[in-house]
């Protein structure tokens, strides 16, 4: 069960993230998209290390979902529509 919530959550989150932050930062199109790129690529590990790293799965699971869903907030607030 943690690879399942690690894996597409991991990936779920690393993308949000990397939305949000592309479209928040106050830079130019191309640096937003790369640092964006690039936090995610850093958010997946850190999620899929934290899946083994929580004792409870349930609080594993509402932790991920919980985060994903501030960070959708965060894209649609920025105007994101996907």
């Amino acid at each position: 069960m943690r690879v399942l919530v690690a894996l597409p959550g991991g990936y779920g989150l690393a993308s949000l993230g990397g939305v949000a932050l592309g479209l928040w930062l106050p830079l130019s199109r191309a640096d937003r998209a790369m640092a964006g790129t690039l936090s995610g690529l850093l958010l997946w590990p850190i999620v899929f290390i934290a899946a083994f790293g929580i004792s409870s799965l349930r609080r594993l699971m509402l932790g991920v979902g919980a985060c994903m869903g501030v960070l959708a907030l965060m894209a649609f607030a920025a105007g994101w529509r996907p």
